[in-house]
């Protein structure tokens, strides 16, 4: 790509880091990857992502995604134990309107831990022939030449500093970014900060099984939160090390368990079978508690201008509430959105960060109102009527997805990212959900 385009350095080794480092190292000759965490060589948790221990899922348009960008990563996944199974089929989906029945959909869907996740495609990545790992090192600030343009990063590792130079900088890392501080330091405004916060908080922990007994005989629980009735649920995925991975989650302030006494007196306030499940069960891990889960996006791309070399994605720019499991698909979209826009201005170096902020910011429209709409809700100001109405057609949708396969079907493809909304306006479906649930069918009342 010419002798302009030689290193790019990427803040943060999260799954939006990692995807970014892949797809640049088919452009530029090095790729460093900066972590401030010391790495684990093992698949493990690490301290700079503490929703490492609450249940994730990579949605079946992500498992596409990463496949793409690494093939065999399922098989691999698989070898470490991660179970693959098909959505209709192994969902156990506890609604207020009742349980739909195993509808085989030919979605496989593989779960797994967060480290594990992590640990493989870190190892991917760090094969890869220009790029390298630096763990255990700090970002700074940005290396500049004049207000207007990005040169790479200063860094700092214990007591000594440095200087990288490169010819792009990339922010992947996090919702903990310092970018709007660092572009202020430029002489740029605040960019405007959105943010949506339903207070859900998350208390997990993992059970492995007496031996003799077997799993439950579903793969995946789903239970979700509804404003405002509807204020606590749970997730519960079997994945790798044949162990069961329970999320409780409450929404509103709902405390949540802290011992283990707690954490069953919960699970028993709910309908559905976790409570039942994980009674016989033995506690492998303490209950780790998450709380930080507001979604929030940073208009970066209505800012005047926009530094050369420089461009953010991940939770940097937009953070999902992560019970909608949208983050790391999302970051697999973003790093497509990378690899084609460095494939289209292959003639035109350097990369236009001010174009790809506001491609990003439309990538990124559709999932914010998934998370958004539901989680409005639960806060106390006025909705808008768009809203409402966003809120009352979903709720429609899910009431009438136990008694109705096809409906089941379109929701999963529209959770899981496979299709859009617009799936939906489909006349045949669009009937099914105005119609709503059959007569007579009353929702049960949430406990607790």
């Amino acid at each position: 790509m010419g002798t302009d385009v030689r290193h790019a350095v990427v803040i943060g080794a999260s799954m939006a880091g990692l995807a970014a480092a892949r797809v640049l190292a088919d452009s530029f000759e090095a790729v460093t990857v900066i972590e401030r965490d010391t790495l684990p060589r093992a698949s493990g948790p690490r301290a700079g992502v503490p929703q490492g221990h609450h249940v994730h899922a990579l949605l079946a348009l992500g498992a596409k995604v990463f496949e793409g960008y690494f093939p065999g990563l399922r098989a691999e996944l698989e070898r470490a134990g991660a179970p693959v199974w098909d959505w209709g089929e192994g969902l156990c989906a506890v609604l207020p309107h009742g349980t739909p029945p195993p509808t085989p959909m030919g979605m496989p869907i593989q779960t797994f831990s967060r480290p594990l996740l992590e640990h493989v495609v870190r190892g991917r990545v760090a094969a890869l022939e220009p790029v390298t790992l630096r763990d255990g090192l700090t970002v700074t600030g940005l290396r500049t030449s004049g207000p207007g343009k990005v040169t790479g990063v200063r860094v700092k590792h214990g007591d000594s500093e440095d200087e990288i130079v490169a010819a792009l900088v990339v922010d992947a890392s996090g919702r903990s970014s310092h970018l709007p501080q660092w572009l202020a330091a430029l002489g740029l405004p605040d960019p405007r900060t959105t943010t949506v916060d339903a207070q859900i908080g998350y208390a997990s922990r993992i059970y492995t099984y007496p031996e003799g007994q077997a799993a439950p005989s579903w793969m995946g629980l789903l239970q979700p939160l509804r404003a405002p009735d509807f204020h606590k649920g749970c997730y519960a995925i079997q994945i790798e090390n044949n162990v069961l991975h329970v999320t409780l989650h409450g929404a509103g302030g709902t405390q949540l368990p802290r011992t283990e006494d707690e954490f069953l007196a919960y699970a028993k306030s709910l309908p559905g079978p976790i409570a039942d499940t994980i009674a016989s069960l033995t506690p492998a891990s303490a209950v780790r508690r998450y709380a930080r889960t507001l979604n929030r996006k940073i208009a970066y791309h209505r800012l005047p201008r926009w530094p050369e070399g420089l461009i953010a994605m991940g939770d940097a720019v937009c953070t999902f509430n992560p019970a909608y499991g949208q983050g790391m698909t999302v970051a697999g979209l973003e790093a497509r959105l990378l690899e084609q826009t460095l494939r289209s201005q292959r003639a035109r170096i350097p990369l236009d960060g001010h174009a790809f902020q506001k491609r990003l910011a439309r990538l990124t429209v559709s999932p914010w109102l998934m998370a958004t709409i539901p989680d409005r809700a639960w806060e106390r100001s006025r909705l808008a009527w768009p809203v409402k109405a966003g809120n009352w057609f979903m709720n429609r949708l899910i009431d009438t997805v136990p008694h109705d396969p096809k409906l089941f079907t379109a929701f999963s493809s529209l959770f899981h990212m496979t299709a859009g909304p617009l799936t939906l306006a489909d006349p045949r479906l669009l009937s099914r959900v105005l119609a709503g649930p059959p007569a007579g069918d009353n929702a049960r009342t949430a406990a607790g």
